[in-house]
């Protein structure tokens, strides 16, 4: 719940289709949580479980934008055979 708490305060996009970098809610829980005292591929890896458990929808950035490479660069997990930069932010 806080995931989605803090992906909903950082999220771009329109409604229905917004989503968070991943790198930018580890931030945002850094900031909100200190208490969790997780290190960032804790976090990652938390965010994996509950994808998994269906409590969080993960997803990829298809198109790279040279604006947000950064973010893509920071955000990726890699997850089977997939690699994921965002938390999906339903509204």
């Amino acid at each position: 719940a806080v995931v989605r708490q803090s992906a909903g305060r950082v999220a771009e996009g329109w409604a229905g289709n917004r989503k968070a970098f991943i790198s930018r809610v580890w931030r945002a829980i850094q900031d909100s949580e200190p208490h969790w005292q997780l290190s960032e591929i804790e976090f990652k890896c938390m965010l994996t479980e509950a994808h998994r458990a269906g409590h969080i929808v993960l997803s990829n950035a298809d198109l790279k934008d040279e604006r947000n490479l950064r973010d893509v660069q920071e955000s990726a997990v890699a997850y089977r055979n997939a690699v994921f930069h965002f938390v999906r932010v339903d509204d």
